[in-house]
């Protein structure tokens, strides 16, 4: 089978061309719609450069995917910018990818012209849409969108097929940055479709299903998840560009959503609102958290405020991104649940060597969803993987003897405090379970006599009080001495990266520890 995502988006929206594929904030926009739209795309983009990699540069609408899979149609590969980074931190990407055109939105346009490329801008692309036309796949082409390369010229007016496939570069994703600077992460037609088609089986999803897309469209855990999967399937994704509870919940009652992937904070920011009266949200089925630890406290929050599980999974850029998900009827509270299919994992010691089921050690990945690399970085790329293919993912992990894989930290984040090793993300868990806690985070500061100790920064609840001496009482009952904080610091907010983890980085740097 060969895998193409702008052909597999093609077929789908052929057959169901007056269904609603994205609501945004302009309106319903239909399957036909999206594609003529990505056509015409196409059609610029291939007139206006010859280089390889395309930007995307869009909010989470459907301006979004008609940029992406006209850059696709093109036969170029999308480079997702993420408008959140700074200038200089954007002009690092724009010169590591190489591209001189963006294809995106005009509510950037500034920002556009601060990078110094070409435009097409996807408002101007109405008058074309029905100008440009994919022609039709051969019968007996595949659900995946199959490719047959040295097909005739097209007719004047169309756009030629793409000709990438399988192992070519897909999507260059570029990291948010959070330990460093941005690299690009490279993604291919079968890491990405693979993915999807992952999610597909092991999530046991439908037609019928309604996305909400309240995550980046530039990020691999929105990307993936709430673009990609929904219009893969041919379901309707229900964009929020601009994340406030109340906006994601009255998005779940007027649409009906059924399905939502966000990160933990996005629901504890929806848990603080509460479930307003008036609101009917019984549609909300499967609520699923990736992209940092979740924390028993919060789903036993959720179900009891929306009466459905709040369910975990686990992924990262490097996988494409999905690597494992609890679904009803095969949960486990507090792991990440059990492996995709085609999704490899093992754990190992500082050696790499495999260790028992039930210990910890680094969690390593294999598998179609692993990326090849990444962009001009072939000396990280090397260290990435170990013999035999795996990818060092860099968090500590542990599989249990039935499978259920389960994250315990990070091992850059491991604070080491006299002599003693340990996760941070034990002590956030704690601190979470307090009532009047409503987000934590831990780093480590130094120490002279320990080396280094942990300090929290605490956000309250609204109308809730706590002093530190209360923190730490409750922290005494429930961790060992030596994980004890050493100091908290109460702060109005944390800062958040683009996906809402909490941003460690911005916090060491303001200690003077990053």
């Amino acid at each position: 089978m060969t895998m193409n995502l702008a052909l597999r988006f093609a077929e789908v929206a052929r057959r169901l061309p007056e269904k609603p594929a994205v609501f945004d904030d302009a309106g319903a926009h239909t399957f036909g719609r999206l594609l003529a739209a990505a056509q015409a795309a196409a059609a610029a983009v291939r007139a206006a450069t010859q280089r390889e990699h395309v930007a995307v540069l869009a909010p989470t609408s459907a301006a979004f995917p008609i940029a992406y899979f006209g850059v696709l149609l093109a036969d170029k590969v999308p480079v997702p910018l993420n408008f959140l980074l700074d200038p200089p931190t954007l002009g690092l990407v724009a010169r590591d990818a190489g591209f001189d055109t963006i294809v995106g939105s005009r509510f950037f346009e500034r920002m556009v012209q601060t990078l110094g490329a070409k435009a097409v801008y996807v408002e101007d692309l109405a008058a074309a849409a029905g100008a440009a036309t994919l022609p039709e796949a051969r019968p007996g082409s595949s659900a995946a969108g199959e490719i047959r390369r040295g097909e005739p010229a097209v007719a004047r007016g169309q756009v030629p097929p793409p000709s990438r496939a399988d192992h070519d570069a897909a999507t260059l994703l570029y990291t948010s940055g959070t330990m460093g600077v941005p690299k690009g992460v490279i993604l291919t037609h079968r890491n990405l479709l693979g993915n999807v088609e992952s999610c597909l089986q092991h999530i046991a999803l439908s037609e019928d299903n309604v996305f909400l897309g309240v995550l980046p469209f530039f990020h691999a855990f929105g990307i993936t998840t709430s673009m990609l999967l929904p219009l893969a399937l041919g379901c309707s994704t229900v964009c929020v560009s601009r994340f406030t509870p109340q906006r994601v919940l009255e998005a779940i009652a007027r649409h009906r959503v059924s399905i939502m992937f966000a990160v933990a904070s996005i629901y504890r920011a929806i848990i603080r609102v509460g479930a307003p009266a008036g609101l009917d949200l019984a549609s909300l089925k499967l609520p699923i958290a990736g992209g940092e630890a979740l924390g028993a406290d919060l789903a036993d929050r959720f179900r009891e405020l929306f009466g459905v599980p709040l369910l975990e999974g686990f992924g990262m850029t490097e996988a494409s991104p999905v690597v494992s998900v609890n679904v009803p009827g095969r949960t486990r509270p507090g792991s990440v649940g059990k492996l995709l299919p085609w999704v490899e994992a093992r754990v190992v010691d500082d050696e790499d060597r495999p260790v028992p089921a039930g210990a910890e050690g680094e969690l390593h990945l294999r598998g179609e969803c692993v990326t090849p690399g990444y962009h001009n970085r072939p000396a990280e790329a090397a260290a990435a993987f170990a013999p035999g293919g795996w990818l060092r993912t860099g968090d500590l992990a542990r599989i249990d003897a039935d499978g259920y894989l389960w994250i315990t930290g990070r091992k850059k984040d491991l604070i080491i405090s006299g002599g003693e090793n340990f996760s941070p993300n034990e002590i956030e868990s704690v601190l979470h379970q307090h009532p009047a806690v409503a987000e934590a985070a831990v780093i480590g500061v130094p120490d002279p006599s320990r080396g280094e100790v942990p300090k929290a920064f605490v956000v309250l609840r609204d109308g809730a009080s706590a002093a530190a001496a209360d923190l730490a009482a409750w922290c005494r009952q429930r961790l060992p001495r030596f994980k004890l904080p050493a100091a908290y610091e109460f702060r109005p907010e944390l800062p958040h990266t683009p996906t809402g983890k909490v941003h460690k980085l911005m916090l060491r740097k303001a200690e003077g520890v990053a």
